[in-house]
């Protein structure tokens, strides 16, 4: 080894030494790897819910942030009680986390009130601007950005449309006064008052509310629709699917999880894209993006789900055209 060759060892060792001594006196260690804590916060452990959270961990993944590597999760959930969400959000105020992804409306508007400081991505939030969690889908005009599970009404009409063609009145089921589903009404009311066809308001507050309703004015409905909220996402859907069945009135809906249970058919949208999507978002957030830059965004596929059992149980018949259109086929 020439003298050349062992002066650049000895300047490179040198240099080394120096460094950890630099850090020694003064105290300090050398920078280790930034591990970003998210607190997630699910309104209830409904399973529609789990594929939210497994694409948004995907959606991280795809930007660089990967459990037990570089980003750790903390998942709680309030199972739909407000006060219990508010001790949720503020546990995470606590933990420093350095951002929220929070699922559905009543929970993300929670957020919303408690925290201005810490980014907030939402997903499963049907009309956010409606509801007051942002100012628009181009910009937030605040810490907030997500993904909406919105799908048009003309889109979901029409594919219930396809199978059964007889509807004259429709009853709307949802949770009175939830803005998301409030909002979906009134886009429903307008779409069918077009059409000739009459909407009835089952606004219930719970779900002996809507039974109520719903066994009052069964016998001069054709068919019954299944809102975008929390009270359809916490049973309602069982309760309208056991009357649709009982008197072989079609129903459908616009949340996925409720046609394996027995609705008819649903254009849905797909709750674990939508989480990859707000994965993705915070991902660019993390990165240093600014939340109210980013797009606040909906499905842009349709994915159609068809119940065939249930279709055989009322009475319907499905062309074959449109279970080869469908993405998703129950049939047990």
């Amino acid at each position: 080894m020439n003298k050349k060759n062992i002066m650049t060892i000895v300047v490179i060792i040198a240099a080394v030494v120096i460094g950890f001594v630099g850090f020694s006196l003064t105290g300090k260690t050398p920078p280790e790897k930034k591990i970003f804590t998210i607190g997630i916060a699910r309104w209830n452990f409904d399973p529609t819910y789990n594929c939210n959270v497994d694409g948004f961990k995907e959606g991280l993944a795809e930007r660089g942030y990967v459990e037990g590597e570089n980003v750790k999760f903390i998942i709680k959930s309030p199972q739909s009680d407000l006060e219990i969400q508010r001790q949720i959000i503020q546990s995470f105020i606590d933990e420093k986390v350095d951002l929220i992804f929070s699922i559905a409306t009543p929970g993300t508007l929670i957020a919303k009130k408690m925290t201005s400081q810490i980014p907030i991505v939402f997903s499963v939030c049907t009309f956010p601007v409606e509801s007051d969690i942002i100012e628009s889908l181009e910009s937030s005009g605040n810490n907030m950005v997500g993904t909406r599970n919105y799908i048009t009404v003309e889109r979901q009409y029409d594919q219930f449309e396809k199978i059964y063609a007889g509807t004259k009145v429709l009853a709307f089921v949802h949770r009175k006064g939830e803005a998301n589903s409030d909002a979906q009404y009134l886009e429903m009311k307008a779409l069918l008052g077009e059409k000739g066809i009459d909407v009835i308001d089952i606004g219930a507050v719970d779900l002996e509310d809507m039974r109520a309703q719903l066994e009052s004015v069964i016998e001069g409905i054709d068919s019954m629709f299944l809102a975008c909220d929390t009270l359809i996402n916490v049973g309602g859907d069982e309760f309208v699917i056991e009357i649709s069945k009982k008197y072989k009135k079609p129903c459908f809906s616009c949340l996925k999880d409720s046609v394996p249970k027995g609705a008819l058919t649903g254009n849905v949208a797909d709750f674990y894209a939508i989480g990859k999507l707000s994965g993705i978002k915070a991902g660019l957030i993390l990165k240093g993006a600014n939340p109210s830059s980013l797009l606040t965004e909906s499905p842009v596929e349709d994915y159609v789900i068809i119940n065939t059992k249930t279709a055989e149980e009322i009475g319907i018949e499905i062309p074959q055209y449109i279970l080869d259109e469908a993405e998703e086929i129950v049939s047990e």
